[in-house]
């Protein structure tokens, strides 16, 4: 399959990542945020509300790719409210700051943290905390958030420092932060993203010397 975009080391293909994956050749390590499986939809106010993402209705699809890529350690994003995939090593909590988690608004707490599912070897790196804090993300489209499941990408950058893999693979892209963020640490990165919009969006960020704002 010819890729959308490719420039020294970084690959994007536009299409189902389940009839990308068996084409492409072995990679190191992936890092996803694949749909959680809560066929939810929200962000009031941005150009995409009400918009659900594809294939949330359930983790069928998180778990069918992570089960095809099962030799490959991973850090995939995910929530308490479905079940976490099969072998984790370890959960890690992104502390997304007070600014995100809405959430239902009677209750008194707000859902303003995610899991991170840990899988296989190779992790490296000082022995931190596993509550992730201080890696936020701007909530606002106007502000230059460009998915409504945006990742901070100094954490994508953390979570990459802590394993020597040198291909990174994405099969839920999105706006491409995985891809950026491989990029600035030297190292080659394969994303894939079935909405064309946002192989688009990933596509500018790559091409930028500093972060790219929408």
């Amino acid at each position: 399959m010819k890729p959308y975009y490719e420039y020294e080391g970084i690959t994007i293909y536009h299409g189902d990542c389940r009839d990308i994956l068996p084409t492409l050749k072995s990679v190191d390590l992936v890092l996803t945020d694949p749909p959680y499986g809560l066929d939810y939809a929200s962000n009031h106010g941005a150009s995409w509300q009400g918009t659900k993402i594809l294939g949330d209705l359930d983790t069928t699809l998180r778990d069918s790719v992570l089960a095809f890529l099962s030799d490959v350690p991973a850090y995939v994003f995910g929530t308490w409210k479905t079940p976490q995939p099969r072998g984790v090593r370890q959960i890690l909590i992104w502390d997304k700051g007070p600014a995100s988690g809405m959430g239902n608004l009677k209750f008194p707490w707000k859902n303003s943290f995610e899991e991170i599912y840990v899988l296989g070897d190779g992790f490296c790196g000082s022995r931190d905390e596993a509550v992730l804090i201080g890696y936020t993300q701007v909530s606002w489209e106007s502000k230059g958030r460009c998915h409504p499941n945006q990742k901070p990408l100094s954490l994508i950058r953390y979570l990459l420092s802590k394993h020597t893999a040198q291909t990174i693979l994405d099969p839920f892209m999105g706006s491409g932060t995985t891809l950026r963020a491989a990029e600035d640490l030297g190292r080659k990165a394969i994303g894939i993203e079935i909405e064309e919009r946002y192989c688009e969006i990933a596509a500018k960020r790559l091409q930028q010397e500093v972060l790219f704002s929408c």
